[in-house]
Order: structure tokens, then C-alpha cells, then sequence
């Protein structure tokens, strides 16, 4: 457990991490129909496979609409899928776990607790003794910048204080596997890059496998490892591209040209996904990319 004013758990060496022999993460074939059977049937996600090692921060990059976020929750066991399969550290998902923890796009806070009680919720939720985790949960705050705001409500942060509750709230337990969607997109520009720097920081410390929904380009290069660009529905993965970058990063990364290239390819890509022949639709050889250097 993290006391408070101690630093937190050293970085990983993901490198020794990603090199299981079996992914974290395995998506084959994946397709999800809302209304299957019906007149009304909508194909959200159409035949998407894709694997995460172990210790990997992938974006998944598309736009508004284009079953993103039903991808992600398919992951995170909140939504059954049509067809295909998931599966996570070698068993099928068959339904929520603990060992996975989940971001919205909302930070989804409990009006009537204070942000330590919000943070410790989960906690709660298992089962498990709030002494194991009290000081973890005042660690956390403490590493987000929220030292003396362990007993305000919800209604005395701001948007950006309660998203760095809602984090604290999704690492308190410890999950393995972090799955984020979309949850700074409500905030303003300053704001959402203030929860970059801060999410670039906390990934160095605790470096977790996840996957992170974003239609923001610049963000999905900023923050991840490799990003998954997806088309309009019915969705399918059109490119899988390694982000070249050292960790740790900044948002100055922002002014690198390679930087303004790759988010220039990634437009194009995501453009050109608009007007994708039907038989993308089906399922085609993923475009694979390392950047040149």
C-alpha cells in the first residue's frame, strides 16, 4: 500500500513485461449487432481483432460514432459481443472483472461523498477492507495535486479536480488491465492538457496495460505506445501504427515535426477511412506501420 507522503512504486520494466509469451489482450474477429435478427438491426463494430502485450498503452483513434467506445466496453465485459472473441490473460470475457478498471467519459462521482470516500468506493464495492486502502487512496490524491481536497464534494471541484479523482479511483485497487474512455473530452484545452501531463506522469510509475478511446489525433500520439485507427460504422481497425517516442514524454512533444507528421498521416488515414469500399467492411489485412525515423 502507498502511505501517505511516500513516493509511489517505481516504474516497471515493460520491456520485460511485453516479452510473455501470450498477449494481455486478444481481440479476434470481433462484431457486435445491436437488434441482431431485426429490421432494425445496426452493425456497430464489424470483424476487428488486434492484441496488447502486457504493459502496452494503446490508443484507439476514430471518429465520433464509429463504435469506439462499444469496442471498449465488448473489453471491459459491460457489452456481449455478436460475434468473435476477447479474451484477457488467457481466459474468454464473459463479463466485468476486477482485475480490469474503467474511465468514462463522466467521472461518474457519488454527489454525497467527499472525493477520498469517491476514490475508495470501489473498495467498498469488493468487499475489501477500507483500512488496507485508506492511506493508498490519500497517496493518490496527494500524486494528482489534490492534497487538502480529501474532504470537498463533488460540486466544490472542478471538472479537471474531479476527473483526478475519478483516476485515483480507478488505480486504488490495483488493476491490471485500464481501460479509459474518452474521459477528457468534456474538459477545456488547458485542462485536458493538464490531465495529459498528469496521466503521462502516473504511467511512468505505474506503467498498466490499457486502451484508451480518443478522437483527439494529438492525444492518441501523445499518450500511447501504438494507436488503432478505426473507420466510420460498422468499424473495423484500418491501421495499426507504433508511436516512436521515449517515455517519458511532455506536452512540448507537441512541437516536434515528427510529432506534426505522424498526427498529419493519422488524419489521412482516418479521412480516407470515410470513404472505404464495402469490402473493409468484411474485414481486410490490417496496414501495419513503424514510422521512419
Amino acid at each position: 500500500m502507498i502511505s501517505v507522503g511516500t513516493p509511489l512504486p517505481a516504474p516497471r520494466d515493460s520491456s520485460m513485461s511485453i516479452a510473455k509469451v501470450r498477449p494481455c489482450l486478444e481481440a479476434s474477429g470481433v462484431r457486435k449487432v445491436y437488434g441482431a435478427g431485426t429490421a432494425a438491426a445496426v452493425e456497430a463494430v464489424s470483424t476487428v481483432s488486434f492484441t496488447v502485450p502486457h504493459g502496452q498503452f494503446v490508443a484507439i483513434l476514430g471518429p465520433s460514432g464509429c463504435g469506439k467506445s462499444t469496442l471498449l466496453m465488448m473489453v471491459g465485459g459491460l457489452e456481449t459481443v455478436s460475434s468473435g472473441s476477447i479474451i484477457v490473460n488467457g481466459e474468454a470475457m464473459t463479463g466485468p472483472r476486477t482485475s480490469i478498471g474503467i474511465m468514462f467519459q463522466d467521472p461518474t462521482l457519488l454527489p454525497w461523498k467527499s472525493a477520498l470516500d469517491n476514490v475508495l468506493f470501489p473498495v467498498r464495492v469488493l468487499k475489501r477492507s477500507m483500512d488496507d486502502y485508506r492511506q493508498t487512496a490519500y497517496g493518490l490524491l496527494q500524486q494528482v495535486g489534490l492534497d487538502g481536497f480529501e474532504h470537498k464534494r463533488p460540486h466544490e471541484l472542478s471538472g479537471g479536480m474531479r476527473q483526478r479523482v475519478a483516476i485515483c479511483r480507478t488505480l486504488v485497487y490495483d488493476p491490471e488491465v485500464l481501460l479509459m474512455d474518452e474521459p477528457f473530452s468534456a474538459l477545456d484545452a488547458i485542462s485536458r492538457d493538464e490531465m495529459n501531463e498528469l496521466l503521462l506522469d502516473l504511467w511512468q510509475q505505474f506503467t498498466k496495460t490499457a486502451l484508451f478511446v480518443t478522437h483527439s489525433i494529438r492525444e492518441a500520439v501523445l499518450l500511447a505506445d501504438r494507436v488503432l485507427v478505426m473507420t466510420k460504422r460498422p468499424a473495423t481497425i484500418v491501421e495499426d501504427l507504433a508511436i516512436p517516442f521515449a517515455r517519458p514524454r511532455s506536452i512540448a512533444l507537441g512541437e516536434n515535426r515528427k510529432f506534426n507528421e505522424i498526427c498529419r498521416h493519422l488524419r489521412e488515414r482516418i479521412e480516407a477511412g470515410h470513404d472505404r469500399p464495402q469490402a473493409l467492411r468484411r474485414g481486410t489485412a490490417i496496414r501495419r506501420r513503424e514510422p521512419a525515423t
